[in-house]
Order: structure tokens, then sequence, then C-alpha cells
């Protein structure tokens, strides 16, 4: 019975990250637009003295006409030299702006109360969103721009983590398969997710669903505008798969933060509702499924017929997006990737629903 089960449930694995696929050709990307609209880049950060300079070093690099650009710097009552940093670049940069957040916005914690207090602090047209510990290329702001066309709302893109060794390498190949999935929903009109590192939106269209004052709070608070957006107004959107938009983040650096940053992200994925849900029902019983087959004392060749489309399914959803943003080399990381998703996949259930409470940054949620 446990042979058959797992036939039909890998074989339904296969379909649905297939659809996926799909949908990253289905992709549409606008004409380049010639018009250049003003842009406002909202940082925020809590005690980030370690990797902020980077980021802030990276936002004065960017390759657009300085009259047109504003680089907002939110200090999230950090308690290390954050916002001394940040004053720094102030003396260099005159479209950079410092602010502290002194006050809760209505409802508002943590990163959504810091990311709406910078946004209500903002003049431009279109809305860029990325973290401390991200480095932007030179061309971020020019590549999204000119996907905005005068109905679209709101554009992501992917971003990727450093990878020095096998931890991060791994790391980055899963943050790579979540953008994947969000980029295949996009394309077929199913919105998922995004990152909030590299998120950008209209400011009418966030205007539009009341800001972050009027959704209703999450620990992902990137997902919870994300789906504002895209489902309760007539913007469209788009997500950008290209190394001129790619960001770079750094990997956690121990298994405590990286439980940390899964809890968090498991627990915002719940509020996918059904969608969510099934997902990672799904993920969790083909890899229990494929636990068992290897015991079950069967010929090689069946045990191999469950589990190499599997992993053939897995290369192909991270190699396309990899050749497209010039770096197959990260693919060396899959073995690694592959045990890592299917230990966590088995983990994700009870990590979701242990409890609710998150801790992040220092706060618990």
């Amino acid at each position: 019975m446990v042979f058959p089960l797992a036939v039909v449930f890998t074989s339904l694995y296969v379909l649905l990250f297939c659809f996926f696929i799909l949908g990253l050709f289905r992709l549409k990307h606008r004409q380049p637009q010639d018009e250049e609209p003003t842009v406002s880049v909202v940082l925020a950060a809590r005690n980030e003295e370690q990797t902020i300079h980077r980021c802030l070093e990276s936002l004065a690099n960017l390759e657009y006409p300085v009259d047109k650009l504003e680089v907002i710097l939110v200090d999230d009552q950090s308690t290390d030299r954050t916002h001394e940093i940040m004053l720094r670049f102030l003396e260099r940069h005159a479209n950079f702006k410092a602010l502290k957040v002194s006050t809760q916005i209505d409802h508002l914690k943590g990163k959504a109360n810091a990311i709406a207090f910078g946004i209500d602090h903002a003049g431009g047209e279109l809305i860029f969103l990325t973290d401390a510990d991200c480095v932007v290329p030179r061309s971020w702001v020019q590549a999204i721009v000119k996907e905005y066309a005068s109905d679209t709302g709101l554009v992501a893109s992917y971003t990727l983590l450093e990878t020095e060794n096998f931890f991060g390498g791994m790391q980055s190949l899963d943050w790579l398969f979540l953008h994947t999935l969000a980029t295949g929903g996009v394309g077929h009109k199913k919105p998922l997710s995004c990152f909030g590192n590299n998120l950008t939106f209209r400011r009418r269209a966030y205007d539009e669903v009341g800001g972050y004052r009027k959704i209703p709070f999450s620990v992902t608070e990137d997902f919870a505008l994300f789906t504002a957006i895209t489902q309760r107004t007539k913007w469209g959107y788009t997500y950008l798969v290209s190394p001129e938009s790619l960001v770079m983040s750094l990997p956690c650096g121990t298994l405590k933060e990286l439980f940390e940053q899964k809890q968090r992200w498991a627990v915002g994925g719940l509020d996918m509702k059904m969608k969510g849900v099934l997902l990672m029902g799904l993920g969790f019983t083909v890899n229990a499924l494929l636990l068992v087959v290897p015991f079950l004392g069967l010929p090689l060749l069946n045990v191999l017929s469950v589990w190499l489309p599997k992993v053939a399914t897995d290369a192909i959803l991270l190699a396309i997006p990899l050749k497209r943003l010039r770096s197959l080399s990260s693919l060396k990381f899959f073995p690694a990737f592959e045990i890592y998703y299917f230990l966590y996949l088995l983990a994700l259930p009870f990590i979701a629903f242990s409890g609710r409470k998150v801790v992040w940054k220092g706060r618990e949620f």
C-alpha cells in the first residue's frame, strides 16, 4: 500500500512543480520605459552595526538620477551603533535621510511598524524595500523601474545568499526554491508570496490598500502587503528574474538562527490559508513516503522510480532561474540542499503548528 501511495503523491508533486516551472516561462516583461519616476528606498534596521555599512555603500552607488532618488534609513530602536552609522552617511549623501522610530503606529509591531514609519516620510512614486544585511547591485533601481508600466502596482525580484560554504549554499538554494515557486505562481496569475528584501511597489497601490495600518499584523509583513496589493486591487504585478535586480544577502550563521528564521516563515506561511496548508501537506507526505520506501524490501529500480522524479524536478526548478541569474555554479550545493530540504519538509508542519510565538531580532511576536 505504501509504494502505490508513494507513486501517486510523487506524481502529484512532479505535476504541481512542473506547473510552477511553466509559470516561469509565462512571465511577461514590459518594454523598457523611458520615464524615470521618483523612487524612495526604505531601509528599516535594528541592531545591524555589523552589516549595515556595506548595504549603505551599495545604496550610495545606485545608478539613478540623484534628484529622483531618496534613501530613507529607519532605526528600529537599535541599542548598538546602527543609528550612528546611518548619520555618517547623511554627511556625504544629500539624498539620504535618517529617522528613528519612537512610537508604535496603530496595531503595528517591529519591522512592519518601522517600514510604515519610513514610508510615511517617503516622497517617491515607487517604494523600494531591502534589508540591512543585503547588498543591492548598482543597476537595481534602473532594472526594476523598467518593469513598471502605467498599470503596474508591484514588482518583486530575487534575493540569493552569499555562499562561502555548504551551509550557506544550501540556504541560498532554499531561498531560490521559494522565489521560484512565487515566480511561477505570478506567471499563472496566482500570486503566492515574495521576499521583502527585494520588494517594490507603487505608492498609490500601497495607499489604496491603506498601507500597513489597514493590513492585519503578520510576522511576515512583506507577504501581508504583497497579498493585499495583488488580491485586493486591480494593479498589475510581476516577478523579475534578472542579475541586474538580484540582491545578495547573508545566510544564517548558526542552526539556531536558521530555526528561528524558518519558524517565522512557517508561521507566516499559515496566512496563505488553504494554499499554504496544501503545499505544506504535500511536501510532508511525499517526503514521509519516500523515507519509508527504501525499507520495504523492493527492487532498487522501484525505489529509484519514485525518488529520481522528485529529485530531478527539484533540480530543474532550481536550474532554470539560476541560468537566468547567471549563477549556475550554485548547483554544486544541490546535494546538500536536497538533504536539508528533505529533512526540513518533514519537520515543517511541526515547526508551523508548534506555536504561533516567534522570536526575531530580540523580540517576541
